[in-house]
């Protein structure tokens, strides 16, 4: 939909656009389908505050006349989303997207008990009025998506990537300034593992350091395969950086 710069949620009986607002475009970004002259201008469209409500982006646009923030799939925000469209912005190189969406991540898990977020909760704004995301009623919680969107997202700003046939574990961190340092242990890849700290340097860029690792596992700098937008020269530095002493 060239007007509003998103993609269009379907097609009706007749062929015409249907013109709805909904986060269903971020998995088109996730899975890799968008021209890449389109992303940024999805992924833009998608953090928009009649869809991104602060906590993270609503299954419908507040703008559209069927909008609930207390329905089920028509304003309401499910986590699991949230770590899908984190994915799609890293897979396109949208590091300032991953990066706002990600703190209100975080940050909703951290006003609910045991940071566990549950399956959805209301996508009411967040404001004064509405300091924390409101409980939907019937969410199940614990919620086993909710519970792997943490570490769907915590995968994506390291670029994890594992690759156990080789004994391989490719990591490209992009840490943002709220997110100074991470450490991971015991990460296991096939019949290895390796703890690793993650880390902004002076300058803001991100590096790592292997603290320990068991087995035969290579740890490379390397962006994910998934990466749409990584050029060979940055995968050669990448390379030749992650064969220096101290890794």
């Amino acid at each position: 939909m060239d007007d509003l710069n998103y993609i269009a949620l379907g097609l009706d009986a007749d062929g015409r656009q249907i013109r709805s607002i909904t986060s269903n475009p971020g998995h088109c970004l996730a899975t890799g389908i968008i021209d890449d002259a389109l992303a940024s201008k999805t992924a833009d469209r998608l953090m928009l505050h009649d869809l991104f409500s602060g906590w993270g982006v609503r299954t419908l646009s507040a703008w559209h006349p069927a909008y609930n923030p207390y329905s089920y799939h028509r304003g309401s925000v499910w986590p699991v989303e949230q770590a899908t469209f984190v994915v799609g912005f890293v897979r396109y190189g949208l590091q300032r997207h991953a990066e706002r969406l990600s703190r209100a991540f975080f940050e909703a898990a951290a006003l609910f008990d045991f940071y566990r977020l549950p399956e959805l909760f209301s996508g009411h704004p967040r404001d004064a009025a509405h300091p924390f995301p409101a409980m939907y009623p019937q969410a199940n919680s614990p919620q086993a998506w909710s519970a792997s969107a943490v570490f769907c997202v915590v995968q994506a700003l390291l670029g994890l990537y594992p690759y156990a046939p080789l004994n391989l574990l490719l990591v490209d961190p992009h840490l943002p300034d709220w997110l100074p340092e991470l450490t991971l242990r015991d990460l296991r890849v096939g019949q290895s593992r390796a703890s690793i700290r993650f880390f902004r340097t002076e300058d803001g860029r991100s590096d790592y350091r292997v603290l320990d690792v068991a087995g035969p596992l290579h740890i490379v700098r390397q962006p994910s395969p998934w990466s749409l937008t990584a050029s060979f020269g940055e995968r050669l530095r990448d390379l030749v950086g992650s064969a220096l002493p101290g890794r």
